[in-house]
Order: C-alpha cells, then structure tokens, then sequence
C-alpha cells in the first residue's frame, strides 16, 4: 500500500497544504505468500467507478463550526514511527466472497488513486481512517477544501504500481477483516497489514500498517 501513501502525499505538495500520512514502520521478517487470484493486478482508473464523498463531508470531519479542526479520535495508523507494532491477526481463510470483496476493496483504491480521484478514493475508506488523513496543524479550512477540489494527473507510466499479493484474509474477532498487501512500484516491493470494516454492504478501508525497512537490523523490502 505504500504507494498509496505516496502518490497521496504527491498530491499534497502539489497544493501547499500539509495533510497527514497514517504511516507505521514496523520491523519485517516474511513475504507472504501469493493469494488465491490473478495476480499481479495492474490498477486501471477506469475501474475507480463508485460514488464520491463530497468535499463538505470530508470537511466536517476534519473541522468544526467556525472552521476549528476536529481532533482526530486515537488510532494506531496515527503513529508515524515506531519499531515493533501488535497487529489483529484472526483465523484464515475467510470465505470465498468475503476475500473477493476484498481484493475488490484494494483494486479500487489503487484505481482511483491511480486516476487522481481523490474524492473517490476517500468513499473507500471509513471515516476514522479518513479523519487520520486530515489537515496538519495549522492548515485552514479553506486551504482543505482548495486540495480537495483541485485537479490531479494520473500517475505516469514510471509511477504506475502493480497490486503483486493479497494474501492471509482472515475474520477478526471484531468483525472486520485484515489481509496483507503486497505492492511493487519502481521495482521496490512493500508490504501492508490492512484492516477492512463492513460499513452498509461494502468493506471499506480502516486500518493501514505498512512494513517498511528497519534501519537497526537491516532488513529490506520483501522480495517475492
């Protein structure tokens, strides 16, 4: 999912406007192994099709009356650095649809952040994710709404990820569903544990954590 975040924070800068990344590094032993599907999946942004929030939703959870910002609620995706981190682990394999809708899920964030839909791609997430990708301090109301109604290029052919692995999808105890997702971008692989939420008859994004290279021990990017 790294390249998520990065094409996210792309976006950003093109604005001026300091927005948060909900990004963990976290030491990495293992590549998973390859899920059931046909993989590698190369996001289309034809395929980002589902319906937009709108710029006064995203608004409203990230400020309140008078523009004041809105703290965003606790969260472990809100850390920013940390060297060892608990992850929900359940009991794999979810069913066959479950891990469909999934995969679906992933695809479509891909997509759209792919295409530079930014509004689309926030409807994929939950709300408490969304609120961990607010303004920084000191960003006005005004400046969010001129990012969020911007217009963004779609990545080029050099930025373009592919979708490698989506593997270990598994129920938590909580009723939401966790997977890992293994991307490549530029030939560096990264691997994320996602957690997803049922909101109505979707699943929709809610928890990222991204395994990044440990400075301490040396260990890499994930290799297939």
């Amino acid at each position: 999912m790294r390249r998520l975040f990065v094409l996210f924070l792309s976006l950003v800068a093109l604005t001026s406007v300091g927005f948060a990344s909900p990004h963990l590094t976290v030491a990495q032993e293992a590549t998973p192994q390859t899920a059931t599907g046909e993989f590698p999946i190369v996001p289309d942004p034809a395929g980002c099709t589902g319906e937009a929030t709108t710029v006064e939703d995203m608004l409203a959870l990230w400020y309140g009356p008078g523009g004041t910002p809105a703290a965003a609620e606790a969260s472990p995706v809100a850390a920013v650095s940390m060297t060892e981190v608990t992850i929900p682990i359940g009991a794999p394999p979810a069913d066959e649809e479950t891990t469909a809708a999934v995969i679906d899920a992933v695809e479509q964030v891909f997509s759209c952040f792919a295409g530079g839909d930014v509004l689309r791609a926030y409807a994929l997430f939950t709300e408490d994710l969304s609120r961990q990708f607010g303004p920084e301090p000191g960003t006005t109301r005004d400046e969010a709404e001129a990012f969020l109604t911007g217009t963004f290029d779609p990545e080029g052919e050099d930025e373009q990820s592919e979708i490698v692995a989506i593997t270990d999808v598994m129920v938590l105890d909580d009723g939401r569903v966790g997977a890992f997702v293994v991307d490549r971008t530029g030939g560096e692989y990264t691997t994320a544990y996602v957690a997803f939420a049922q909101v109505d008859d979707r699943w929709l994004v809610d928890q990222v954590i991204e395994f990044g290279i440990d400075d301490e021990d040396g260990a890499g990017t994930p290799t297939p």
